[in-house]
């Protein structure tokens, strides 16, 4: 789809690193030009498409706001509609209006013979902007390069890199005017380019650019895009009675009553319909006048394949070739016929295809008038002729090797090893380029072409691992299930049995399940394979993490664990024995990980930012960071999340980012540091969803709802809640399911309900309940006794806290240690009160603001109580500014009334103008105060860097400030210290 508007546009589609200039020049003699076929002419620059107002008005004004002078705000469209219901037509017509208005079009049209091509889509959308690519930074550039084949990269780019590239290289061009991006059968784009054209629809809100994607009903895939700001989906239904009568009249004036009414009727609606029957309606014999029972899709197609019979037989073998052929080249049609006619042949043979309104040609670029008529084609062959075909194709495109690669395994009657390694190799290629979605597929076809077992059990691994990567379980699935019979080596083994249990970080395994992962380590071990083996192990224990399978089935995990010729603080081990084990190693890990702490620089600033643990793979500080915070070590989990998460940042590893966020988030609830828990849950609710990862979109939602509960919000809270319980719920997910309570339970707090927040937390605590979990049930203790205190339940509470005293004897974590210390001082008998109370403080130097807070207005409290009124004041003063400065306004109150109480007059809450930022506010004021550009912040948060200005600019009066200098000195060091 050209736009003639602007020269740079041009009529090949390139896309992919094996389409470069692909599209050659062919010696035409001249010939009349043909008359165009009604629907092919596109409406003219204010012309209203019939019936179609009300949609043509709703992405009029999309436009409008893209060139609103006071700064463009972007929207996304998502149009759905059945084949012929003018999807195209409705997109060619926004086209104009956009011209017209002086905004800038780039197009792009899916082919289903082109899904294979890796970025093939993209390519062709942003094609005209590839003349600016120096402008962008260079990880972006070469990203870009990369992915096209433009140049070759010293790494394989990761897919959400490139999309961040992408958008960038759209907003840049922004600048300078509006744009539209259209997308036309979205269905039929390849994996890769949908997958960052949906990412870019995502972030559009802040830039002066508007995209519009048509795509055909999918029931097993939502087009909502993440429900992110500025997308709208809307259905394009069939037309109503005038306009489908106004439109035949138009369409085809001199048509009998008899057959209009037969047209109408049987058209519903469908404008495709209502051009196009009544060209078959003098085919029809006298049987046609009764309604036809075949679906409107099939009689379309019908319509079409009635033409082809009034050509040669060397005509439709060049209309065949064109429907096989992953390009719109003219040239390769023609080539490709004459090897396999074995003449040479003329380009101007096709033109009774183009007189018969099934092709369209523009110069050298051949196009279907309408999808439909390509698998009319391609349905009135027989399997042995498309084979045909597909082989004179491959013979035509030797020089291009990924589509000489696809068309040779098209022409394959069967199982032929030969094509199935040039068909890996173009997976091998997809993946260098950054295209894991499109190596899925060449990994499967090149796994139905092998000859044996063996091969065939490998390429659908490779299948199976790719689809992992990119979060697809249903696929990883399918391919297990197919490579499950299948001989496979030791290590092919051990990937299978990690593969299995590779979308179970979130799910709880049942003992058989967890089983067989420890079953399939300890033969990884045997056969030599400890890196497997260890792989294997953390797949089990987060299994364990979940949903407990027993202490015999964690014995035989740590037996095998122990059993492993890796360091004693191997990264994997220590996640291993952390997550799996129980509280019988948190000793052990917590040890090590202090250890691993002082090589990456102390535990001085646990957010000390990117210089932390600079050596350490971001991997396995992912895996350090998880250890951590199951040990109850949370400042140590920001410790060693901080680089991990910025490292999966830079490699574009959003999927394992989303990950590390939750439990940054988490940690930072523990640790009261409400800043970080905003941010944090923010972004991996955003990435959990693009990522596909609902159990941890689902533990993002809690977070949030937890925050919400705290500042006292018990409605948005509990809407909040809703989700993350019903997958806990459905999933059988004990961790999920505590933290649920455990949100419930602040939640209460948060709205001063003590009595019923004692009842809901002390559901963590009882091993019979279901919300039960032996190890998260230790951090909640303290907020246990809160509520206890508040409502008169000290004595069920102490037997509650004191039952668990053994099992902190085994945690020595600092957050475990503290959560008891707390919890016994506000416990504790009066005579004994003062001591623990003490004990406490000794905890409290190193703890965040929120945890000494809490512990000063329950020491003050208590002074206050026993009549020591001047002594409680300073520390009730202390715990009341922090709770202001949170915006915990339940806290803030209680300290406020105890002050009060202590003789302190006209104490006032005030809550801190930071939150009146949203999330993503604060998480790029705190970047900003750090000083990075709005181009390093974007590439940190994979926004673009005109989205990062738009914030700024909305922050700035929120703020009552007017620079971004005047940042670091309003926000606090814990701000800034993100």
């Amino acid at each position: 789809m050209d736009d003639p508007a602007h020269p740079e546009r041009s009529a090949d589609r390139t896309g992919h690193p094996d389409r470069r200039d692909r599209v050659e020049s062919v010696d035409r003699p001249h010939r009349p030009h043909h008359h165009p076929h009604p629907s092919d002419v596109p409406p003219a620059p204010g012309r209203t498409l019939i019936g179609r107002s009300r949609e043509l008005r709703s992405v009029a004004d999309a436009l409008d706001a893209a060139l609103d002078a006071a700064g463009g705000r972007g929207q996304t469209r998502v149009v759905i509609g059945e084949p012929g219901i003018g999807k195209s037509a409705l997109l060619s017509a926004v086209a104009e209006d956009a011209r017209a208005r002086g905004i800038r079009v780039l197009s792009a049209r899916g082919a289903e013979s082109e899904r294979h091509l890796s970025f093939a889509t993209l390519h062709d959308l942003i094609r005209p902007l590839l003349r600016h690519l120096d402008a962008l930074a260079p990880g972006h550039r070469e990203a870009l390069s990369g992915a096209f084949g433009l140049t070759v990269a010293d790494s394989r780019p990761e897919l959400f890199f490139v999309a961040l590239a992408a958008l960038e290289l759209v907003a840049d061009q922004c600048a300078e005017r509006p744009i539209l991006l259209s997308v036309d059968d979205l269905q039929w784009v390849d994996a890769a380019s949908r997958d960052v054209i949906e990412f870019i629809g995502r972030r559009l809100a802040s830039e002066p650019a508007v995209l519009v994607v048509a795509t055909r009903p999918d029931p097993g895939r939502s087009w909502d895009l993440g429900n992110a700001p500025g997308v709208v989906v809307e259905t394009l239904g069939a037309l109503d009675d005038a306009a489908s009568h106004d439109l035949l009249r138009r369409r085809a004036p001199e048509i009998s009553p008899a057959d209009r009414d037969r047209v109408l009727t049987e058209a519903a609606g469908n404008p495709l319909a209502l051009l196009e029957l009544p060209l078959a309606a003098p085919r029809s014999s006298p049987a046609a006048a009764h309604p036809d029972i075949a679906p409107l899709t099939t009689r379309l197609e019908r319509a079409f394949a009635d033409r082809l019979p009034d050509l040669g037989a060397l005509p439709r073998l060049l209309v065949l070739l064109a429907a096989l052929n992953d390009s719109q080249s003219l040239a390769e049609v023609v080539r490709a016929a004459g090897i396999a006619v074995g003449r040479p042949v003329r380009a101007d043979e096709i033109d009774g295809a183009v007189e018969l309104a099934l092709l369209k040609t523009d110069g050298d670029v051949l196009t279907f008038r309408h999808p439909l008529v390509r698998s009319a084609v391609l349905q009135s062959a027989g399997a042995e002729t498309r084979r045909s075909a597909h082989r004179a194709l491959a013979a035509a495109l030797a020089d291009h090797p990924d589509r000489h690669a696809w068309h040779r395994a098209a022409a394959a009657p069967g199982p032929d090893e030969a094509v199935a390694r040039i068909v890996e190799e173009a997976a091998d290629r997809a993946l260098e380029h950054g295209a894991p979605s499109s190596a899925e597929t060449w990994f499967e076809k090149a796994a139905e072409l092998s000859e044996h077992d063996g091969t065939r059990g490998r390429r659908l691994l490779r299948a199976a691992e790719v689809a992992f990567q990119i979060g697809n379980p249903a696929d990883v699935h399918r391919f297990m299930a197919r490579a499950r019979p299948l001989q496979l080596d030791p290590t092919e083994r051990g990937l299978f049995a990690f593969l299995e249990g590779a979308f179970d970080d979130g799910t709880p395994g049942d003992a058989q399940g967890v089983q067989r992962l420890v079953d399939s380590a300890a033969r990884a071990r045997d056969d030599g394979e400890p890196e497997v083996a260890a792989n294997l192990l953390v797949g089990a224990a987060i299994r364990c993490w979940w949903g407990d399978p027993g202490q015999p089935i964690r014995d035989g995990l740590l037996a095998v664990a122990d059993s492993l010729p890796l360091p004693q603080d191997d990264p994997r081990l220590l996640a291993g024995w952390a997550v799996g084990g129980g509280l019988e190693r948190h000793r052990h890990v917590v040890a090590a990980l202090a250890r691993w702490s002082e090589r990456s620089g102390g535990d001085a600033d646990p957010d000390a930012g990117p210089g932390s643990a600079p050596d350490l793979d971001p991997a396995a500080g992912a895996l350090l960071a998880r250890a951590a915070f199951v040990c109850g070590e949370f400042e140590r989990t920001l410790t060693f999340s901080r680089p991990a998460a910025d490292g999966l940042r830079r490699q574009g590893r959003l999927g394992v980012l989303a990950n590390v966020l939750v439990l940054r988030t988490f940690a930072a609830l523990y640790l009261g540091r409400w800043d970080l828990m905003e941010t944090a849950a923010d972004e991996a609710l955003r990435l959990s969803s693009e990522t596909r990862q609902p159990v941890w979109e689902a533990c993002s939602g809690l977070a949030k709802a937890n925050l919400a509960g705290l500042r006292g919000a018990a409605r948005l809270s509990a809407e909040l809640l809703a989700v993350p319980e019903r997958v806990a719920v459905s999933t059988g997910n004990e961790s999920v399911m505590n933290g649920a309570q455990l949100s419930k339970g602040l939640r209460e707090l948060g709205r001063e309900n003590p009595a019923e927040a004692f009842w809901q937390l002390r559901r963590m605590l009882d091993p019979r309940d279901h919300a039960y979990h032996a190890v998260q049930q230790l951090w909640a203790v303290d907020y246990l006794a809160e509520a206890a205190v508040g409502a008169g339940e000290v004595d069920r509470a102490r037997e509650l806290v004191t039952a668990l005293e053994p099992a902190l004897a085994l945690a020595p974590g600092i957050g475990n240690q503290r959560a008891m210390r707390f919890a016994q001082a506000l416990l504790a008998e009066d005579a004994e009160a003062e001591a623990a109370y003490e004990a406490a403080h000794e905890l409290a130097w190193t703890a965040p603001p929120w945890y000494r807070a809490r512990l000063d207005l329950a020491y003050g409290a208590w002074l206050r109580r026993k009549r020591k009124g001047t002594g409680a004041r300073i520390p009730l003063q202390a715990a009341h500014a922090v709770f202001e400065s949170l915006g915990a306004v339940a806290w803030a109150e209680r300290a406020a009334r105890e002050l009060r109480a202590a003789g302190v007059k006209d104490q006032v809450t005030v809550i801190s103008e930071l939150t009146s930022l949203s999330p993503q506010e604060l998480q790029i004021a705190r970047l900003a105060a750090k000083g990075l550009s709005n181009r390093d912040i974007g590439q940190q948060l994979y926004l673009s860097h005109r989205t990062v200005g738009s914030h700024l600019y909305r922050i700035f009066p929120k703020l009552g400030i007017t620079s971004r200098s005047q940042l670091h000195a309003l926000l606090p060091p814990s701000e800034q210290g993100e």
